[in-house]
């Protein structure tokens, strides 16, 4: 099962006063954090609307994938947890302006009204804080991994964040995990997947006349 490395990471972070003008889209993140080794709340959802405040983090990852090029039979992606471990996760599909960067201008690189979600997703309260989470990727992720060159997701708050709907005001959760910045690679991010299979045909044989001679091998008529 090969395994990739991202080829940038990096956690967003917006800081708003509604609801709308942190998750909506055409906004733009705050901050663009591509250098971090981890953040303790690097998945997170906060609403205090009530007082004008929110704030919402998100993370964001690129795979190189051009050397894939028939579709993964299966895929797994992991990201190692730490600290915090209250809000659940899922990773969608996204397109960041450029390849190999991660901008602010990228934080609304996915589709908020359709998204095109790459994983499954992982409960609130089931985020390992002291080790792998593990999504599995969808059918959509693994396509796009064989057609595109640079796989590009984000993972975002499970329950309101990707949805687009805030629990209401005092909303608090948030999630931590580890970067491909970490010195310790056992706890770095990984896309591990099973090579698809290449399909063949083999060519029917028709003789119409004359003569077939088979100088070595063995010559099977069903």
């Amino acid at each position: 099962m090969p395994d990739l490395s991202p080829t940038i990471d990096g956690v967003g972070i917006k800081l708003g006063s509604t609801w709308a003008n942190t998750v909506g889209d055409g906004t733009a993140a705050s901050g663009m954090n591509t250098t971090t080794t981890f953040d303790n709340t690097g998945i997170n959802a906060i609403d205090l609307s009530a007082f004008n405040a929110t704030q919402v983090e998100r993370y964001y990852v690129e795979f190189d994938t051009e050397d894939i090029t028939v579709a993964p039979s299966s895929a797994t992606f992991k990201l190692y947890g730490t600290s915090n471990g209250a809000a659940g996760v899922i990773c969608v599909q996204a397109s960041f302006a450029s390849a190999g960067a991660i901008t602010t201008g990228d934080w609304d690189s996915w589709n908020e009204s359709s998204p095109v979600t790459y994983t499954d997703g992982i409960n609130a309260g089931s985020w390992n804080t002291s080790g792998y989470n593990t999504f599995t990727l969808t059918a959509a992720a693994l396509s796009a991994m064989a057609s595109l060159d640079e796989f590009q997701m984000i993972c975002l708050e499970k329950d309101n964040d990707y949805d687009q709907s805030s629990a209401g005001s005092g909303l608090s959760i948030s999630s931590g995990f580890f970067t491909s910045n970490d010195s310790n690679a056992s706890r770095r991010p990984v896309l591990s997947y099973v090579a698809g299979e290449v399909a063949s045909t083999i060519p029917k044989v028709s003789v119409k006349s004359g003569t077939v001679t088979l100088k070595a091998g063995s010559l099977t008529i069903k």
